[in-house]
């Protein structure tokens, strides 16, 4: 499990009592938005990018450098972003809170019953997504060299980098393997010189069995009722409500806004033309034309 929130100290207190086991996590999305809007940094973007998505610690710290060095006072780790399921529950806001507590444990059934109904069809040994990475990573790996070391090494060479494989311990210079635990190209290169097939090399993690596992325990309504809650008026709240229809939904940010424009054409300008002449480029007043 991974919680994935701003930092509230509230949130974390929570997640501390209730949760204690879960992973905590930001959204590199959320993050690009905190950058512009907090640090007004839109040139570290691609810095932030490459820390993001780096697979090993020297690459991570190579661009973290780049960052302070480009803006000493930025940090991060230190942002304050959020990724929720606020869409999804927009209309339930404004109901009592047992009722969007039930509203979203039955939006949550039906995810889980659905997820857990694609886990039972799948025909493959894992999943869809994990079945098409190891495909188009096939296709590059063909193209690339394995050298044997000893018996369960080898020295990839091609692609960006030249990396060293251990089949035995299961790792990869590139790093990529070692976190996502799905065969990056240099170890399926290596699978194939060594005539095994690569999805011995994925984790059990990502197996049909263990996605149907995770979606298996139903998420259960309350059973009975509430006569035994003692029963006391409802008094009015103490802080002083605004003016106002109270706001559901938040600001897209800026790469929101852009990403939505991307998927429509562009407003074309109108092209005028003269109703005296006919040509374009000028309207009436300024035209030249002889009468």
């Amino acid at each position: 499990m991974v919680i994935v929130s701003d930092r509230a100290k509230a949130i974390a207190r929570a997640c501390e009592i209730v949760f204690p086991w879960a992973l905590k996590g930001i959204c590199y999305y959320h993050l690009q938005g905190n950058i512009i809007k907090d640090f007004h940094a839109k040139e570290i973007m691609y810095m932030v990018k490459g820390a993001a998505y780096a697979h090993t610690v020297p690459e991570y710290n190579r661009y973290m450098d780049l960052i302070r060095a480009a803006k000493p006072e930025y940090n991060i780790k230190t942002s304050n972003i959020a990724e929720s399921i606020n869409s999804d529950v927009k209309k339930a806001k404004g109901y009592p809170i047992p009722k969007l507590l039930e509203f979203i444990r039955e939006k949550l059934g039906r995810w889980f019953t659905k997820r857990c109904e694609d886990a039972v069809s799948l025909t493959t040994t894992h999943s869809r997504g994990v079945e098409y990475i190891l495909a188009v990573r096939s296709d590059y790996a063909a193209s690339m060299t394995a050298e044997r070391i000893d018996t369960w090494c080898y020295h990839v060479k091609g692609g960006k980098r030249d990396c060293n494989v251990d089949l035995f311990r299961r790792t990869c210079s590139c790093g990529v393997y070692d976190v996502e635990k799905i065969p990056c190209t240099h170890v399926i290169a290596a699978a194939t010189a060594t005539n095994v097939l690569m999805s011995h090399y994925v984790c059990d993690c990502h197996s049909k069995l263990c996605l149907y596992s995770t979606y298996a325990h139903p998420i259960y309504p309350k059973a009975g009722s509430d006569s035994h809650v003692k029963k006391q008026p409802c008094l009015i709240p103490v802080e002083k409500v605004p003016p106002g229809r109270k706001k559901k939904s938040r600001w897209l940010t800026w790469l929101e806004m852009s990403r939505k424009k991307n998927n429509k054409p562009r407003k074309m300008h109108k092209k005028y033309s003269c109703s005296k002449c006919g040509e374009p480029g000028h309207t009436r007043p300024k035209c030249v034309a002889e009468d």
